[in-house]
């Protein structure tokens, strides 16, 4: 059998098995957007695929899957609705402060929660003047240790051994700067949210480099901003 999801007890007797294959479930689609079968999801997760009926339909029950093509299954839109409650106080103050951001520096300006070791794009606000811009999805995650946006939150954080040095860069000058890292060619720069119990942080992502000494001033103003605001 699968081995459970490290650092996860399910020894105990407050741990359900099946909301943890549910749970488990929901990760598998979410690492596989396209989408997987009943067949593929029994096998990734080593359960037997009358379970695994079970499991997928009472998530499509709840909207937190949908079948398409295929039979394939793939996130649903219930999900977002469940995340909607999430920091939606840090999104409320965040928004309208990305939105000055964004016309003021002509780049989509972005606010980035750290979710374990990935930082996930929970609010995005493009530039209504620019001619071309980036679009960001929110929702997107990748790891904490690439793009300005994960450096920025980790350069938050006391000094590890064997961080990468643009990390340490980063909490040298308050802020981060990439390019190319996640999109050839992206240029981002990125600083931390200075607000207690929040890892995150806030940045700006546009086609081309841009001035890096106005563009930081104006992030972190942004995200002082956005703190004092919560």
């Amino acid at each position: 059998m699968k081995q459970p999801t490290p650092g996860v007890n399910t020894t105990g007797t407050a741990y359900s098995q099946t909301l943890g294959r549910g749970l488990r479930v929901l990760e598998l689609l979410r690492a596989h957007p396209d989408g997987l079968g009943v067949h593929a999801v029994a096998e990734r997760l080593d359960l037997h695929r009358t379970v695994v009926y079970r499991l997928l339909g009472t998530l499509r029950a709840h909207g937190l899957v949908m079948q398409g093509e295929g039979g394939r299954y793939r996130l649903g839109a219930g999900l977002l609705a469940l995340a909607g409650g999430v920091r939606a106080d840090l999104r409320a103050a965040a928004e309208p402060r990305l939105g000055a951001l964004a016309e003021k520096v002509g780049a989509t300006a972005f606010l980035t929660l750290a979710e374990g070791d990935e930082a996930v794009n929970a609010c995005a606000v493009e530039p209504r003047h620019a001619r071309l811009h980036v679009g960001y999805r929110v929702g997107v995650r990748h790891a904490l240790t690439v793009s300005a946006a994960g450096l920025a939150i980790l350069a938050a954080r006391p000094p590890v051994a064997g961080e990468r040095a643009a990390v340490t860069r980063a909490r040298a000058r308050g802020y981060a700067v990439t390019s190319g890292e996640l999109e050839p060619g992206a240029w981002g720069l990125a600083a931390p949210l200075p607000a207690a119990g929040v890892a995150a942080s806030v940045g700006v992502v546009a086609l081309t480099e841009l001035a890096e000494a106005g563009v930081a001033r104006a992030v972190l103003d942004t995200a002082r901003a956005i703190a004092t605001d919560l």
